[in-house]
């Protein structure tokens, strides 16, 4: 099971040709799953810096909906807040959408996230990085 980051999802919305031919890859596989958390970020992203709002909203809804879009439920807080305060105790804090992202990925048994964010991701007990 492999999972996206927002980095990705991002990246493919602006076509990079990394992004895409690693989307081109992931086409291969039956689910592909995403969270909520960066549903938000993406949405973010689109009314922070977006020229054409709607068109740039309407790509990223397409997008989703390729996905399995995972919830940022009681369960993935739940892991997100077991990740958050581990790396504290270590010393590593990571941005806590990153933990949210992780927390409804791994809550659900997807341990392999493809990402830019190799940094923050590597933290991140029982995830696999895979980078584009």
């Amino acid at each position: 099971m492999k999972g996206v980051d927002t980095t990705f999802l991002i990246d493919l919305l602006r076509n990079d040709p990394q992004a895409v031919e690693k989307g081109n890859e992931l086409d291969s596989y039956p689910v592909v799953y995403a969270s909520e958390a960066s549903v938000f970020e993406v949405v973010t992203s689109v009314f922070a810096k977006a020229e054409n709002m709607e068109r740039a909203l309407h790509d990223a809804e397409r997008l989703f909906h390729q996905l399995r879009v995972l919830p940022v439920d009681h369960a993935s807080a739940v892991y997100a807040g077991r990740i958050s305060g581990l790396l504290m105790r270590k010393g590593l804090v990571i941005d806590p959408v990153d933990c949210l992202i992780a927390g409804s990925l791994l809550a659900q048994g997807c341990t392999t996230i493809v990402t830019r964010n190799v940094k923050h991701f590597n933290r991140i007990p029982g995830l696999n990085v895979e980078r584009y």
